[in-house]
């Protein structure tokens, strides 16, 4: 049996590496760790169940690679499963909503020093609750969507011994803690679908007996992985090798982020310039970012358009939940192709005599258009766009970057 402060010294050496970087600095990769999730009033694992859990994901992995073009697959970051004690007893965790997957991250992402957004691991969460199966499975990205950062898959001990498909629903919640959501939102059957993202029972397995009729990944979920660059890096969607002949590919759809307790959401934004036609500034740092064409309408759930400014001007305050360090911010305004496009931006950043200081000024060239400036920290921000001849702005998003990294991405990766 491994002692459980292993888990602690598994955060001295990497989770080290976070505290030294900004909070917000998403992973250049994310791996699957194995976790061990003991109540203070349970046993650690054996190492049968160690054993066990570990050729489950191996079998996972390889069967993400039996699946994926060019045999890619995803990492994983600790072949043997660590240990983490926890100082409260499975009574405490089985009143939480949600399976308790936002405690369990919270407690992991403080023992790891890691925040939500630059946390580097896929934690597979095994609760010691040798009694039953709760929680019965479950997975999803910590931050919503696609490439994002981390995810969580939670299991319980009992599950992992006694649960027969184990390992399908492994493979399943693995594509939820990736950004997959269940093909039911691309109106396909969730009890016939090919997809191991169905709830299909034809691809239950049995122990470590394969199904014979496995699930695979339909055209959408290899679309939807081909997203995720940091957990499959190099992995490409090629409609004409990956569909069939004629397939109606439907729309992308993304997963929403997590609450986690102790953890702060994402970015703010709010605005005295007015919210018209039914939007919310809030969408500009959250969400998609629809692309600039004639075929894409002013859409309120994913734009804000601003009320008719009497000074040419309008703006969005940003308020993160970190210190951030900027030197870049892509602005895309405009929407049908031609309408209510920014003129030229300010960019202002408070400082700390709770003023706001000029970091950058400049015309914009285009709808999808990029703000350079020199180096620049603060936690709030304010935007200042100067409108055209409509006298409105609308914005379908913005997108902040510090050097190469881009900090709280979309929900999806933004192609213009």
């Amino acid at each position: 049996m491994r002692p459980c402060w292993m888990l602690a010294l598994f955060a001295a050496g990497l989770g080290a590496c976070a505290a030294t970087g900004q909070e917000a600095v998403p992973p250049r990769r994310v791996e699957v760790l194995p976790v061990f999730f003991v109540p203070r009033d349970e046993k650690a694992p054996t190492e049968d169940q160690s054993a066990r859990l570990a050729r489950h994901l191996e079998w996972s992995r390889t069967r993400y690679r039996e699946l994926l073009p060019n045999r890619i697959t995803f990492a994983v970051a600790a072949r043997v499963p660590l240990v983490y004690r926890s100082q409260e007893d499975l009574a405490y965790y089985r009143a939480k909503p949600e399976g308790a997957a936002p405690q369990f991250a919270s407690e992991l992402l403080t023992e790891l020093r890691f925040t939500r957004y630059n946390c580097p691991y896929v934690l597979l969460v095994v609760l010691m609750n040798p009694h039953d199966g709760d929680p019965a499975g479950g997975g999803r990205p910590l931050n919503g969507g696609y490439n994002t950062g981390g995810g969580i898959v939670i299991f319980s001990s009992f599950g992992l011994d006694y649960c027969p498909n184990f390992q399908s629903t492994l493979q399943h919640e693995l594509g939820h803690a990736f950004g997959l959501p269940h093909v039911d939102v691309y109106g396909y059957d969730m009890t016939s679908n090919a997809s191991l993202m169905s709830y299909n029972p034809a691809h239950h397995t049995d122990g470590f007996t394969p199904s014979p009729t496995p699930g695979e990944f339909i055209p959408e979920d290899l679309r939807g992985l081909a997203q995720n660059q940091r957990a499959f890096p190099g992995l490409r969607f090629d409609p004409a090798r990956d569909a069939p002949p004629g397939y109606a590919l439907a729309p992308l759809v993304p997963l929403g982020p997590m609450t986690i307790p102790g953890h702060p959401d994402g970015p703010r934004a709010s605005t005295d310039s007015g919210e018209e036609c039914g939007s919310e500034v809030a969408c500009v740092v959250r969400g998609l970012i629809a692309r600039n064409r004639s075929d894409v309408p002013l859409d309120p759930s994913t734009m804000w358009c601003s009320a008719a400014s009497t000074t040419g001007w309008v703006s969005v305050q940003v308020e993160f939940p970190y210190d951030v360090e900027l030197t870049r911010v892509d602005a895309h305004s405009q929407h049908g192709g031609e309408h209510d496009g920014a003129e030229a931006v300010r960019v202002l950043v408070r400082d700390s005599a709770d003023r706001f200081t000029l970091a950058a000024e400049t015309r914009l060239e285009s709808a999808d258009d990029a703000v350079s400036l020199a180096r620049t920290k603060g936690r709030l921000w304010r935007l200042e766009f100067r409108a055209g001849s409509s006298r409105r702005v609308v914005l379908r998003g913005l997108q902040f970057f510090s050097g190469d990294d881009e900090l709280f991405p979309p929900l999806v990766p933004y192609e213009p």
